[in-house]
Formats: C-alpha cells, structure tokens, sequence
C-alpha cells in the first residue's frame, strides 16, 4: 500500500469512530434525561428551582448608583 491509501484509510477509520461516538454520547444523554434530577440541594436551593444557582441577576442602574450620577440613555 502506498502512503496516500494508508491515510485515506486512518481519516475514514476517524470519521466512523467520531460517528459512533457521537451516537454513544447522544444514547447516553438521553439515559440521563429520562432518569430526571435526583433532588440534590445546593446552598438550600434545589436542582429544580428557579434562578441561577451560581450567579446573581444583573439589573442595570439598580446597584453602584452614587448620588449626583447621571445615566446615559
């Protein structure tokens, strides 16, 4: 075998490894989904509430107005 068949072959042997992984990995999620959330609790908040868990919402002009500040709108 020459060289450009033998790499011909390894790029095709990529392409359907990548492949069946992405079905694996699609399989997997699925199995996940279906089994739903385990009710862990984090910081007193459930898996199932709503809102961040780890962030805080930003509201702009609510917080780090000084008095005398203008706004640009």
């Amino acid at each position: 075998m020459d060289l450009i068949s033998i790499l011909a072959t390894a790029v095709l042997a990529a392409t359907v490894a990548t492949v069946i992984m992405g079905f694996l990995a699609y399989g997997a999620f699925k199995l996940r989904e279906k089994r739903g959330p385990r009710g862990r609790t984090t910081v007193g908040l459930t898996l199932e509430s709503e809102g961040p868990v780890f962030f805080s919402r930003y509201v702009p002009g609510a917080a780090g107005m000084a008095a005398g500040d203008e706004r640009l709108d």
